[in-house]
């Protein structure tokens, strides 16, 4: 039996073994790639990420070639074994010559030089907002590959974590198949062939409401865009834009890197409204492009959700692994549970949407010993390990499925309990793309110019998958926040969830004979969530909850309150997140209201603990009825998970707000208090 090793990933030890076929190259430069791909061993070789390359080999010879070529080329190159899950042969992961370590928040400077120091490890970066979690090389000293020198880091006392930097490789969910409002059924469904009335999303009524604002961004990461589109170029319309390709503000795409996909994908959220072509569901709120390759480290995606972050009020994902065993690394289920609790222009969160799939596969499933799906490349694939894609099942997300034109199951969306809700898009076999299935493809954006595209035009009716059904969710969303500004990122979720309208389909799934296609006592479906998405319905629960509910972060358990002074009247500390152990680390932040009918200058106030540990406010006014969150800096008020108290000081250093919590009140990583 081959030896096992074990890989820590998301807070799970997953046992790996040998890739049989296949190693890892970090190589320098064309040269040495060149001479590399001379040894007699090599099958192909293949760039996977940067300078990162697959090696294919004879099947049981991985040994021999990585040590020929350790020999070869000695300093000139890094040459890691690939890993599968024990008895998994479909997931494969890739390794970089890097690792991704937090260590625990009592770790002095010092201690963590001396830990660096015995494993051979190098400082090169610190992920802002995550306090002691870096990024470490893996040196020749350490005389091990990542995967073991993250396990012998596990066993030392003080790391929270310690893991690999994986690459990660994505596909998109799109369907590639080589004056139109009328045909935008999904937007507007009148009935027809293939079609029925109520199959679209009801966003003739909810434009009623709101077309949008251009003070709400919609955040499309993907793999380029052509930002010379009449439908995706406006005044003040394109924020922030960046690409992680070329490292530069155009995030065009590149015809000799296929890119396709990007462009129609913002054009089904954010397509101006300009009385040609087509229009997205939100045409009058921005747009923040982001370009990548669909394969980046983990380093990497946490810099791309981070960028997003500062500028988004929703992002959206149309893409994720294939139906393999990929749990999220830590670093990024903390960094997309804060960018939900905290990010955003105005600190209540950004959403995050990401596209469910189009391989007809359970989102999780560990019991799977056998799912064939369909590889763009590669054709039907057989996996007979375990399933998990990591970024539809963090708790945090929106997951989203697609339906038809028929009010049906997309024969090809991924399911499970996980999916949130499902929206409008087209329809094919997944196993087999040229069988019959009943559904009208999607009207959208399509490269010309730049990139290839779908069509030979600047729009395409071909348009579809998981792919299509999430920007549609993500900019109902932003229709969402641009009638009511102060609604959390979670509060957008649940109005998605609840203004659901529950489409059923009782015929089971042409591929695998499920029938999953009706609602629990739950009200859940796992092939529709909790229903597919109505934007009118959506717009006028958050219009009833702006007239309804004064804004204020979601409430959870309530921690006692005690008001010392009353000079300045309604000011006062309203909320705290508080976890200085767990995977906020770094990000607690209190939250302040200030209910007079004054704007007040905060200049010179000061936050403190009850250990007189103070954090003295800068340039910062709170506008009369406003709330605002005021992240902590790392060495400042701390908020002990053992409890504590709080105290809000004016420019006289007078103790204006008092709140206190208990240890029972912050059990969980992550908690929000809530003062009353």
């Amino acid at each position: 039996m081959a030896k096992s090793y074990t890989l820590h990933r998301g807070g799970q030890s997953i046992q790996i073994e040998k890739e049989p076929e296949f190693i890892t190259a970090i190589l320098p430069n064309q040269r040495i790639l060149n001479q590399v791909n001379q040894a007699q061993e090599v099958k192909t070789i293949k760039k996977v990420f940067r300078n990162i390359y697959k090696i294919k080999t004879a099947e049981g010879a991985t040994d021999a070639l990585s040590d020929r070529l350790r020999a070869n080329f000695q300093t000139k190159g890094i040459f890691h074994h690939s890993y599968n899950p024990v008895g998994d042969k479909t997931t494969r992961y890739y390794l970089t010559d890097k690792i991704i370590v937090c260590f625990a928040a009592k770790a002095s400077a010092s201690t963590i030089e001396k830990l660096l120091a015995k494993h051979g490890l190098q400082y090169l970066r610190e992920f802002p907002g995550h306090k002691n979690t870096f990024l470490l090389k893996v040196t020749s000293s350490a005389g091990k590959n990542p995967v073991k020198v993250s396990a012998d880091m596990m066993n030392e006392k003080l790391i929270d974590f310690a893991e690999p930097n994986l690459i990660n490789r994505f596909v998109n969910h799109a369907t590639p198949k080589d004056e139109l409002f009328v045909k935008q059924w999904h937007l507007n469904n009148k009935g027809g062939i293939e079609m029925i009335k109520g199959a679209d999303v009801s966003a003739l009524e909810a434009w009623k409401i709101s077309m949008g604002t251009r003070s709400v961004v919609v955040s499309v990461i993907d793999d380029g865009f052509d930002l010379r589109h009449p439908d995706l170029l406006g005044a003040d319309k394109i924020v922030s834009p960046k690409d992680f390709v070329d490292g530069d503000l155009r995030p065009f795409p590149v015809a000799d890197a296929d890119d396709y996909h990007g462009s129609p994908c913002a054009g089904v959220a954010i397509g101006n409204h300009n009385d040609s072509g087509i229009v997205g569901i939100a045409p009058e709120c921005s747009f923040n492009p982001i370009r990548f390759p669909l394969t980046a480290d983990d380093s990497t995606l946490w810099d791309i959700f981070d960028h997003a972050s500062k500028a988004a009020d929703v992002i959206s994902c149309s893409w994720g692994p294939p139906p393999v065993y990929d749990p999220l690394g830590s670093i990024l289920q903390g960094k997309f549970s804060q960018i939900t609790k905290s990010g955003g222009p105005r600190g209540n969160g950004a959403l995050i949407c990401f596209s469910a799939g189009n391989y007809n596969a359970p989102l999780k499933d560990y019991n799977n010993n056998s799912f064939s799906w369909r590889h763009p490349a590669y054709g039907v694939m057989e996996n007979k390990g375990a399933i998990l894609n990591g970024y539809c099942t963090h708790p945090d997300v929106v997951a989203v499925a697609a339906s038809t034109s028929q009010n049906r199951k997309s024969a090809y969306s991924n399911w499970g309990k996980e999916i949130d809700v499902c929206s409008p898009s087209d329809n094919w076999n997944p196993l087999d793309p040229y069988a019959k299935e009943p559904g009208r493809g999607i009207w959208t954006v399509d490269n010309e110019k730049y990139g290839t595209g779908f069509s030979d035009g600047i729009y395409t009716g071909d348009f579809g998958g998981t792919s299509s059904a999430c920007p549609l969710v993500a900019g109902i969303a932003a229709l969402i926040r641009s009638v009511n500004l102060d609604l959390t990122a979670k509060q957008v979720k649940d109005i998605l969830r609840k203004s659901t309208d529950k489409i059923t389909d009782n015929n089971p799934d042409p591929v695998l004979g499920n029938t999953k296609g009706t609602y629990n006592s739950k009200g859940h479906s796992e092939w529709f969530g909790y229903g597919k998405v109505n934007a009118h319905k959506a717009l006028k629960m958050a219009l009833a909850t702006k007239k309804t509910e004064p804004p204020k972060t979601p409430k959870t358990p309530t921690g006692g309150t005690k008001t010392i002074s009353t000079k300045t009247k309604g000011l006062s500390i309203i909320a705290a997140l508080v976890n200085p152990a767990g995977k906020e680390s770094g990000n607690e932040t209190v939250s302040l209201v200030n209910q007079s009918k004054d704007n007040i200058d905060l200049q010179g106030w000061k936050l403190q603990d009850n250990k007189k540990r103070t954090q003295v406010l800068g340039n910062i006014t709170i506008n009369a009825g406003a709330f605002l969150t005021i992240p902590l800096q790392t060495r400042g008020v701390q908020l002990s998970n053992s409890g504590g108290s709080i105290y809000l000081l004016d420019k006289k250093g007078k103790t204006v707000h008092e709140v206190s919590y208990t240890k029972k009140e912050v059990s969980k990583d992550g908690w929000m208090i809530v003062f009353e």
